[in-house]
């Protein structure tokens, strides 16, 4: 239910672009950020200036872009085991 309040939710905000969400969507899956290290300071991630149809489908959301975020050092390790490293059944 939660997944399709959202889906309603981007299609009326969006409605005004000749795109679906999914298209919407896959436009803001290009929005990145950089890690910053300055030597004897603490790391910092920054977010470059976001492509225009992604600020223009974040806007229509009322979603501000920040430009830093702190960096927390998580690091990410896939859960899914890939074929080689499966066991034989």
């Amino acid at each position: 239910m939660l997944a399709y309040l959202i889906v309603r939710a981007l299609r009326r905000a969006w409605a005004a672009f000749e795109l679906t969400v999914e298209g919407g969507l896959q436009q803001l899956a290009t929005l990145c950020s950089l890690e910053v290290r300055v030597p004897g300071q603490a790391a910092c991630q920054k977010i470059p200036t976001p492509r225009e149809e992604s600020q223009q489908l974040l806007a229509a959301l009322d979603i501000p872009v920040p430009e830093v975020q702190p960096s927390r050092n998580i690091r990410v390790v896939p859960r899914k085991k890939r074929p080689d490293q499966r066991k034989a059944e």
